[in-house]
């Protein structure tokens, strides 16, 4: 980790020096930039416990997560960012530093989180060289897994389009992502993205996620590519009540070592929306290739999705089928949400076919100034898939 820190610091200074060595005839304006940037502050102080129902000891985990990141004025449309980030435990009894102890991944440690060049001189249209994050749709292809102290970031090439009021375009080269492990996966992958927001009912978005050279932790080895389709809107019933909804199919082919596979994704979701209160009715497939494989998510925010318990972040060769219940609403200034969860397999293997259940609940509301303080909740009740699970969160944080 030490050398993967030494370059990035190095790339980071890079980065700033390309910049001022534009400035030849003009010194002043680019110390202007520079002087006159914005620094932004996150500090998210997080106690988490784990009890699994196997011989693994209870991991109790409370860390501090600290992001300091300063980004210049543009200077001739163009700007430098660096993000440092730094999680430290204060109470350490879990894996995978302690192996006796169940997983609480939020590793120790302090890299170069973000840098680079963005350069927004063409209306509309904003190119970035370096290190960023990068979340696309609702993150369940492409996200940063923000809900861990230390977020994925990929490094390589990005452009987003947003010239026209309706249109959104994104495509980015991946050379490199930095996993929530502190790790790093050399890949190379090519991400395009098309949104077109027709109207308030609907709103589209095309996408072709091509990956190669995947690997552990994000996945298991392969090239992976997806195709796929997304319809989301909502539709006003009456002057109180909302209709809202989402639609989704893709398709992945994946060439492992030593077999290739297919394998489809599909979401349904429905739900009525009157304030303060949201229900929602959803239906997920991760789809199975004749039980030898389960469709992959490999840069995605797998937090998000099928339970927070973090059950599934590799998909069975089965496949998942997840039917799903979600409340969410507000009681005063606590933001409150609840989501029940069935999980089964989509093509039957070994015998395996109900993996189990999982009730979520979560509350959160702002505290004093900018802080803000979150109660989480996960319950995971097997049958055929792994062992019972109960995680909570306690967690305060900071942003600047």
């Amino acid at each position: 980790m030490g050398t993967t820190m030494c370059k990035s610091a190095s790339a980071a200074a890079m980065a700033f020096t390309f910049a001022a060595a534009q400035a030849a005839d003009g010194a002043t304006d680019l110390q202007s930039a520079i002087a006159g940037g914005k620094v932004d502050l996150d500090m998210r102080l997080r106690y988490e416990t784990v009890e699994q129902d196997n011989p693994l000891k209870d991991a109790d985990a409370l860390t501090l997560r600290t992001r300091l990141g300063y980004t210049t004025k543009p200077w001739h449309a163009l700007s430098a960012f660096v993000e440092m980030e730094n999680t430290s435990a204060l109470v350490d009894d879990y894996a995978p530093a302690q192996p006796d102890y169940s997983v609480v991944a939020d590793p120790e440690g302090a890299e170069v989180n973000q840098y680079g060049l963005r350069y927004a001189g063409i209306p509309g249209l904003a190119a970035t060289l370096g290190r960023s994050k990068l979340i696309l749709d609702n993150a369940r292809w492409v996200g940063n897994v923000g809900w861990r102290q230390n977020e994925q970031t990929y490094d390589g090439a990005f452009l987003k389009y947003s010239g026209l009021p309706s249109l959104t375009g994104h495509y980015a080269y991946l050379s490199n992502a930095n996993t929530i492990l502190a790790t790093n996966v050399d890949i190379e992958g090519h991400l395009l993205n098309l949104g077109w927001a027709v109207a308030k009912p609907l709103a589209l978005s095309a996408y072709a996620y091509l990956l190669d050279d995947v690997a552990p932790p994000l996945a298991p080895p392969g090239d992976y590519d997806t195709i796929g389709l997304r319809a989301s809107g909502s539709v006003a019933l009456g002057a109180a009540a909302k209709l809202i909804y989402a639609a989704e199919y893709a398709m992945q082919e994946v060439e492992s070592p030593g077999a290739d596979f297919e394998a489809d994704y599909l979401l349904g979701e429905l739900g009525v929306g009157f304030k303060p209160v949201t229900l929602t009715l959803g239906y997920e497939l991760l789809g199975s290739d004749d039980g030898a494989f389960g469709l992959q998510t490999p840069l995605a925010t797998k937090h998000a999705f099928q339970g927070w318990a973090d059950v599934f972040l590799v998909t069975p060769a089965g496949g998942i089928e997840d039917l799903y219940v979600a409340a969410q609403g507000a009681l005063g200034p606590v933001k409150l949400a609840a989501v029940y969860h069935e999980f089964s397999a989509d093509e039957v293997v070994g015998g395996i076919d109900d993996y189990g259940s999982e009730i979520d609940l979560s509350a959160g509301t702002a505290l004093v100034g900018k802080l803000s303080g979150l109660v989480k909740y996960a319950s995971y009740s097997a049958d055929d898939f792994g062992v019972d699970t109960d995680k909570l969160w306690l967690q305060l944080e900071y942003k600047l």
